[in-house]
Formats: C-alpha cells, structure tokens, sequence
C-alpha cells in the first residue's frame, strides 16, 4: 500500500444526518449539495478514481456532531471526490467527530492494490 492522501475541507456548511432527512425539501438539499460541489472543487481539482478505504475526521469549533450524524456530508464529499463509490471501490474506514479550533473535515485515503 502506498502513502495515503491527505484532503483537508473548510468552510463547509455543518449539516447533520438528522437535519438532512428530517423533512428538509429536495431544492434546500440540492442547493446544500450544489455549494458543497462548489467548495470541494476549488479545494480538491482531481477525481479519485480505484478502490479506496477512507478514514474521516470532523473537527468542529462549536456544538460537535456524533460521527454517525457526520454521514450526511461524508456522502456529499464522497460522490464529489471519487470516480466511483459503490461497495466494489469503497471501503469507509473510521469516522470521527472532534471538538477543536475550527470547523474543517480530513481525509486520510488509502489506495487499495488489491480486491477489499
């Protein structure tokens, strides 16, 4: 296995599991997911293509989410970052969710030679 690529995200909007699902209508979700397109791009410029394992940590300055309620916006970067992201080409490895000085997200991302 190679060195892992680190990705770290800013300023993207905090939007938790709950929120998402909790009856939010489909253009505020688009409208959310349409700026996340945005940000990650200008932040990230390649498409990861291969199969991947991917541990995720989410800092956040105020009112930390649990890790689960993070899967929102572990989707959104998720169908962004990678050519593919069906069970066959990802794997997610930790998520955590951390109190700290700023709101950021940090990829660690492990290519995977072989078939997970």
């Amino acid at each position: 296995m190679r060195q892992p690529l680190k990705l770290t995200f800013k300023d993207l909007t905090k939007k938790s599991l709950n929120d998402w699902y909790a009856g939010t209508h489909w253009s505020k979700r688009k409208k959310i997911k349409d700026i996340y397109k945005l940000i990650i791009k200008s932040q990230c410029r390649e498409i990861l293509t291969g199969k991947f394992i991917v541990d995720w940590l989410f800092t956040f300055e105020k009112n930390p989410l649990d890790a689960s309620n993070c899967v929102a916006m572990l989707k959104m970067i998720e169908d962004i970052i990678f050519e593919k992201d069906d069970y066959k080409h990802m794997e997610i490895g930790k998520i955590k969710s951390v109190k700290g000085n700023k709101d950021e997200i940090k990829l660690t991302i492990y290519k995977i030679e072989k078939d997970l």
